[in-house]
């Protein structure tokens, strides 16, 4: 499976992994009723994905609108996994996108990207 794509619903933000190409993307409201059910399976592709490569280019996008705390744990974990890709060889870029009037995304973003050591991480305003 070289895609997969969920659409955004209700309460689940849309979630785009193109594996051939390493861009990744998360958009949209995260608060699902069952977080491990909604985020588990695509994430253990993308670790499996992620763990095979060597010297790549990958480009992963966060552009929430809202999220909640259970999905901050699951951010916080993808930038961990970003990071330790990052510091195996690979080119890691990590984009967060937010309203330029949403300052507690914008914060949010900050926090998260002060833990990394070897991902580039940009904050991007909309």
């Amino acid at each position: 499976m070289t895609i997969l794509h969920i659409s955004a619903a209700q309460r689940t933000p849309e979630l785009y992994f193109n594996f051939e190409t390493n861009t990744f993307l998360l958009r949209g409201e995260s608060y699902p009723e069952d977080v491990k059910d909604f985020y588990g399976p695509p994430i253990m592709q993308l670790e499996a994905h992620l763990e095979g490569l060597e010297g790549a280019q990958v480009r992963f996008t966060f552009e929430f609108v809202y999220l909640n705390s259970s999905t901050a744990r699951v951010v916080m974990n993808l930038f961990d996994l970003l990071d330790s890709t990052a510091e195996r060889g690979n080119a890691v870029t990590i984009n967060w996108a937010f309203e330029p009037d949403d300052d507690n995304m914008e914060e949010l973003g900050e926090e998260f990207g002060e833990d990394l050591e070897h991902a580039t991480f940009t904050l991007l305003p909309r």
